[in-house]
């Protein structure tokens, strides 16, 4: 499973009643240790309603206080979304995801609130970030995370990043994302699978992500290296 497969899917309760779709989702670093990153990533919040400009500006955390006015603004119009824990999901479906409690029995926390480990927001803290090598060279950015499921029903735990056209059509979705992934699989000789880049050379995650080898060890690379080949090497002058 993807996050894109949750990231924007209809919650319904267990009442059969349409909550919101889900704009965002929250992982704890507290899962099983992978390479030197330490814990895995782990799905621990769906979190229900748009993920907008509040989100976006880091206003669910409370130590985001400026400017004052805006941020009083922007603090009320996240505080009361309804945030469905993972032991709170019955089912995911197809663009739905079928929860075992009722609206009215869904928490509010805010971000920071975890007695586990540290929470990040997949939205704001990974998706879209660049990925950058121990060079500090670009290795591409994050447009997917690759989730592991379990058949007991404890949270999935993050195990790969996802990067690239194949990664980036799925969350877009529609007739865009289509297009991009039709495009990328006559690039890449029918295949549509997305670059894939394993948790276990991930160093650190702050304002982009940290590799551990270089960005030409890693899968992302070699789409570049097939435009640097077949397209930029033949352009006149190049």
């Amino acid at each position: 499973m993807r996050l894109a497969d949750l990231i924007g899917s209809m919650v319904v309760d267990a009442d059969d009643v349409e909550v919101g779709r889900v704009g965002d989702v929250w992982l704890t670093q507290d899962g099983p240790p992978v390479g030197i990153f330490g814990a895995a990533l782990r799905v621990d919040a769906l979190v229900i309603g748009r993920f907008g400009l509040a989100s976006r500006a880091g206003y669910e955390r409370k130590d985001v206080r400026g400017p004052a006015p805006i941020a009083w603004y922007m603090h009320r119009r996240t505080a009361h979304r309804p945030v469905a824990r993972w032991s709170d999901v019955a089912a995911v479906e197809e663009g739905r995801i079928r929860l075992r409690v009722r609206l009215a029995d869904l928490d509010r926390p805010t971000v920071e609130e975890s007695v586990a480990g540290r929470r990040i927001s997949a939205g704001l803290e990974l998706l879209d970030r660049q990925i950058v090598d121990p060079d500090g060279m670009m290795a591409g950015k994050v447009d997917d995370l690759k989730l592991e499921l379990h058949e007991d029903g404890a949270s999935p735990v993050v195990t790969e990043i996802l990067a690239g056209p194949g990664a980036l059509s799925r969350r877009l979705g529609g007739r865009s994302g289509e297009w991009i992934a039709s495009v990328h699989a006559r690039l890449q000789g029918g295949s549509r699978d997305p670059a894939s880049i394993s948790f276990a050379v991930v160093a650190r995650i702050d304002d982009h992500v940290t590799l551990i080898v270089s960005r030409e060890d890693v899968a992302t690379f070699a789409f570049e290296r097939w435009v640097r080949d077949n397209v930029i090497a033949k352009l006149p002058g190049s």
